[in-house]
């Protein structure tokens, strides 16, 4: 399967009569209803006028990608509009974003992994130099579905590690002092920080289960008293004396299905996804359910 095979000339808006991303938004609504994708286009436009964070991926100076799970969508569909001007979306803080093509992809709720795989298929084609400029170069719905990056684009069977892991997650150095870390990890609502070298080669990992490991290992609580600065000895101790480093590690071509199983039987919470010997992202129980069952 290709990303081709979700790109039909009906759903293709080339020009696409549009100066802003709310008016972009409404013409592959309604293209995507003309075509039959969507059996309640009025329904669907109460739910991207939300305009919920998650819903959009903004590539700069290259592509909105709009993306919907919605029950009033049959099947998997894209509409793509191609707007050789530009469209502009204005930001809170009085700035616009500025980008000259639209995709929009609706699903249903059933096709949730198929989905994550179409999206992520547009994110790593967009950002290409050479590929919005054949998109702007198209001069027709047409030669916009025969383009060769989208027949050649082959989407796997299998949901993988990489379409759900988070990338270039947040990480701390093994020298890192350790209230440093865990004030982070606080800061930022975080369940562990990769511990990295240099050059990001996977060390270990720190997490809540560490620091408690940690703080029962002092007196802080094996007596009550509030001696949080004996807890970090003051401040000395680093990172690498609390980490863990028996990590079990993913590859990010692996199947998501192994992965999660393996999550469950070994009881871990998260994984780092490792290539070569670096990170390269994170996964948690977390991300295969809010990515696969939530909006």
């Amino acid at each position: 399967m290709h990303l081709a095979d979700f790109l039909a000339p009906s759903r293709v808006l080339v020009p696409l009569e549009a100066e802003t991303l709310a008016a972009a938004r409404s013409a592959l609504l309604e293209r995507l209803a003309a075509s039959g994708a969507v059996a309640e286009p009025d329904r669907l436009q109460g739910r991207v006028n939300e305009e919920r964070g998650e819903d959009m991926v903004a590539i700069a100076d290259c592509a909105f990608l709009l993306h919907y799970r919605t029950d009033t969508a049959s099947e998997l569909q894209v509409a793509i509009g191609v707007a050789p001007d530009g469209l502009k979306r204005p930001l809170d803080d009085g700035s616009e974003q500025h980008a000259p093509i639209a995709v929009m992809v609706v699903g249903p709720p059933r096709s949730a992994a198929r989905h994550l795989q179409v999206v992520r298929g547009f994110s790593r084609l967009l950002p290409r130099r050479d590929a919005v400029d054949a998109l702007l170069d198209s001069p027709s719905p047409e030669a916009v579905v025969r383009l060769p990056m989208f027949l050649e684009y082959e989407i796997p069977e299998q949901l993988l590690v990489r379409d759900l892991m988070t990338e270039h997650p947040r990480t701390t150095a093994p020298d890192v002092p350790l209230r440093t870390a865990a004030q982070e990890l606080i800061r930022f609502g975080l369940g562990a920080l990769p511990v990295v070298d240099a050059d990001r080669r996977l060390l270990g990992v720190l997490s809540e289960r560490e620091l408690m490991r940690h703080l029962l290992a002092t007196e802080v609580l094996s007596d009550g008293s509030p001696r949080h600065g004996a807890a970090f000895g003051q401040g000395k101790k680093t990172v690498r004396e609390a980490m863990t480093r028996q990590v079990l590690c993913v590859a990010p071509e692996e199947p998501v299905a192994e992965v999660a199983a393996l999550m469950s039987n070994k009881d871990v919470e998260r994984v780092p996804v490792v290539h070569a010997g670096r990170l390269v992202g994170f996964l948690t129980r977390g991300d295969i359910v809010r990515k696969l069952i939530g909006p």
